[in-house]
């Protein structure tokens, strides 16, 4: 059997999340009524919401669920029962203190409360403000702690904040919440003292597969991006950290929209648990711009994977995209965007010989598959970047959310010498794949922030704004079909 670590309902963790709350801005929380800890919407496809919205509230267990009141357009008044996602038997105490409840919103509202949340409650018919960020959580491993009681070290809460200031129409999260993965140090509690780790010790062959807590959760997702959520559905990726053998149990439960609440529970409690490996299906929503244009959002979990060489993984990863390819088919009216964690080209700091492209299985797997895109949008590498391959669609890369960067240095993010799916002799990776030539354009800024993306007058063409902590842009760029280019 595993050996428990300590108890995730023990004081500590009460503690830690009672003061999470308080220092958390204004806006971003309200004190918990009816047992609701937090709430948000969610941006759904169309076969799971004809709105394409779902309500989520964190309850506390023991709590029934609330009931979703809204106010339609005409100010007529209605309440509807909520659903409970319950996390798998064998997470065990992990995930004991909260559940998750769920329910479409129907089209034309004007409000929708739960509990004393007010969460979002519609699409707007014409979307004209779009953020877009990823990797928010505090980084907490055996190897490397970030200072999570600094907010100028993990800016997630601040960049959540400014987010809402924006008055987005809709939030892009490109993928990884969840960073805490180890108990914090004695000798750093000074940085991450009570932060919620894992509720069983880590240790391989003691404990059950998975890292990650219904707490630690609360800490590096749900509170520090409370305003941001309260501010505008959200449409949010699946990240590498949400894969099942890391934080996939708090995904499924709180995030995920195709896949059962418990699909990464392991089978077996215990040392000899298996967490499964999973794919959710691709799917598209469709954003309306303007009369005769709209925008659509094509979604591939890219949960799994290699960052440096073509895989296993490929050959399932290959099938989203085959199916991502058909959603995205040219249609009058209509661009298509890519929506996805890991890049499909992306420049990360170079370990070892390896080429510093990223991620390679997603590269490999997505080959022949991206011509239908203008856009193609990711994470996962933690700075801001753009990257443009002659012929292909244009990269931008949003990992500034608040977890720590790899390196500060703008040197370790340089131009590979070769292309991506090239080795560094400049010979293709795997036989299958052919190589990519290399970019011509690459622009990385190592900060943290956000990015805000608006449409220009002409069809394929936007505006990205790149913006720091404070809201200050750093960059400006330009939109026009498959290129961008920044000033």
């Amino acid at each position: 059997m595993f050996t428990r670590g300590r108890s995730i309902v023990g004081f500590t963790s009460v503690v830690l999340l009672a003061a999470l709350v308080a220092a958390a801005p204004a806006s971003a929380t309200a004190a918990p009524v009816g047992g609701v800890v937090a709430a948000y919407t969610l941006v759904v496809p169309s076969s799971i919401a004809k709105s394409n919205l779902q309500v989520r509230a964190v309850v506390a267990n023991g709590i029934p669920c609330p009931k979703v009141k809204k106010i339609n357009a005409a100010g007529r008044r209605t309440e509807s029962p909520m659903k409970m996602r319950v996390p798998g038997a064998t997470t065990g105490s992990a995930f004991s203190s909260l559940r998750v409840c769920q329910a479409n919103l129907p089209s034309g509202l004007s409000s929708a409360r739960v509990g004393a949340i007010t969460v979002p409650a519609a699409l707007k018919s014409k979307i004209d403000r779009i953020v877009a960020l990823g990797d928010v959580g505090c980084r907490v491993t055996p190897s490397q702690i970030q200072n999570c009681s600094n907010p100028d070290a993990w800016p997630a809460a601040k960049i959540a904040h400014r987010i809402a200031s924006e008055r987005p129409d809709v939030i892009f999260f490109t993928g990884d919440f969840l960073y805490r993965e180890a108990d914090c140090p004695a000798a750093e509690l000074a940085k991450c003292g009570g932060s919620p780790g894992p509720a069983f010790n880590p240790e391989p062959g003691k404990s059950p597969p998975f890292a990650d807590t219904d707490y630690s959760w609360m800490a590096d997702a749900l509170i520090p991006m409370a305003s941001a959520f309260a501010a505008a559905p959200i449409l949010a990726a699946r990240g590498n950290h949400e894969f099942c053998g890391h934080s996939g149990n708090g995904w499924m439960l709180f995030f995920e929209t195709q896949l059962k609440a418990d699909a990464c529970a392991p089978d077996v409690v215990g040392p000899d648990g298996n967490t499964p490996k999973n794919l959710a299906p691709s799917y598209s929503v469709d954003f309306p711009i303007a009369s005769g244009r709209k925008l659509r959002v094509v979604m591939v979990d890219s949960n799994g994977g290699s960052d440096s060489k073509v895989d296993s993984w490929t050959d399932t990863q290959r099938a989203a995209y085959k199916s991502a390819n058909r959603l995205a088919a040219p249609q009058s009216g209509r661009e298509s965007w890519l929506m996805t964690h890991r890049p499909m080209f992306g420049v990360d700091v170079k370990e070892g010989p390896d080429l510093a492209w990223t991620s390679i299985t997603q590269t490999a797997a997505g080959r022949g598959f991206i011509a239908n895109y203008n856009i193609m949008m990711a994470s996962h590498v933690h700075v801001a970047q753009i990257v443009q391959i002659p012929g292909q669609p244009a990269q931008l890369i949003f990992g500034i959310g608040g977890t720590i960067p790899d390196s500060f240095s703008l040197t370790a993010y340089a131009k590979p010498a070769f292309g991506p799916l090239n080795n560094s002799q400049g010979q293709p990776l795997s036989p299958k794949y052919a190589p990519y030539p290399n970019a011509k354009y690459l622009r990385t800024w190592v900060k943290y922030g956000y990015a805000v993306l608006t449409p220009k007058a002409k069809a394929g063409e936007w505006a990205i704004s790149q913006r720091d902590v404070n809201g200050q842009q750093f960059a400006k760029c330009t939109s026009v079909k498959k290129l961008i280019t920044c000033k």
